[in-house]
């Protein structure tokens, strides 16, 4: 059911009470509430835009408002959603033997401001916004730059779910009728199914769904596609599926953990020592190592139940609870 309308100007004032200027979210030179940084992702450097905290504000507004009001196919896409994790989107693919993993070439850039317009015009009717189509260019000055979602916006996320809906919901269509299960996290396009001839052959299904929906805006990475197949293996997302269905962490991941812990309750200058050739950063030691059970409690809790008999629930959960600065 749509909620009422109201003015945009009405709901943004409800939601900051004065501390943000309307007339500024309406007006005010976009390309001076945001810096550029180059910082390497990767093996590659990436272009990041690192918006103020006034445009930061003005992306909360429009994402509550607006952008989460857009329809999702919340069963195939699961980055950028609460409660749904990249975890989730390898453990449907869980009765898979063959499995085809695909990734879309630079995902945010191809992703265009006629093709953000399109999508706010087609979920309009959804959100609470009065007129939303009035303001669409102020929207758009906001959200994108360069002609594309950027790097580094927090609306880029949930605009890139919102635009792929169409394309999701047909690509889910096309592999159901061949027995096919199809799940998305971000850029990373997963298809499994029994019959390793219709799982090769969903390629050519997800390239001609790409050109109809997006012509040759949206492209896959031909040097990032992979076939699996359960027998070697099945590693998807950075985790592995095993052949009884059960998703897990990497066993070198798992082994680095567990030295880890073990050197942090025997001998605190090895750990140290382990921490710097693993993570070249020994004063953030602890904090990844917090990041590393924690990826492990949204994966595996088999797994962490394992680490908390071996090295104790108060270790083990003091990692997984301490917030490290």
């Amino acid at each position: 059911m749509n909620l009422p309308k109201k003015p945009i100007e009405e709901l943004f004032a409800a939601m900051y009470h004065g501390k943000q200027n309307f007339a500024d979210f309406i007006g005010a030179d976009v390309a001076s509430l945001y810096t550029t940084k180059t910082p390497r992702i990767g093996s590659k450097r990436r272009t990041l835009h690192v918006p103020s905290d006034k445009l930061r504000a003005y992306h909360e507004f429009l994402n509550l408002f607006v952008f989460e009001f857009l329809p999702v196919n919340t069963s195939i896409a699961f980055a950028y959603r609460k409660g749904s994790s990249a975890a989730d989107a390898v453990r449907v693919h869980k009765d898979g033997r063959h499995f085809l993993v695909n990734d879309l070439a630079d995902f945010f850039p191809s992703i265009d401001v006629s093709l953000v317009r399109s999508t706010l015009i087609v979920g309009a009717t959804a959100c609470p916004v009065e007129a939303l189509e009035s303001h669409l260019s102020r929207i758009l000055q906001l959200v994108c730059i360069g002609d594309a979602l950027p790097l580094g916006f927090a609306t880029s996320p949930i605009l890139s779910n919102a635009a792929l809906f169409a394309f999701d919901t047909a690509l889910q269509k096309a592999c159901e009728s061949r027995s096919l299960v199809y799940s998305r996290y971000s850029d990373d396009l997963i298809i499994s199914g029994s019959d390793r001839d219709e799982v090769a052959g969903a390629g050519k299904i997800v390239e001609g769904l790409l050109h109809e929906h997006f012509g040759e805006k949206l492209r896959l990475n031909p040097f990032k596609s992979k076939s699996l197949h359960l027998g070697s293996k099945v590693r998807i997302l950075g985790m592995v599926l095993l052949p009884n269905g059960k998703v897990t962490v990497d066993a070198k991941l798992r082994a680095n953990i567990e030295v880890l812990l073990y050197f942090y309750l025997k001998d605190r200058a090895k750990f140290a020592e382990f921490a710097k050739k693993v993570t070249g950063e020994p004063d953030k030691a602890e904090a990844r190592l917090s990041g590393w059970l924690n990826y492990i409690n949204s994966v595996d809790q088999d797994y962490l139940d394992k680490l908390r008999m071996k090295y104790g629930s108060a270790l083990v959960d003091r990692f997984v609870h301490r917030s490290f600065g």
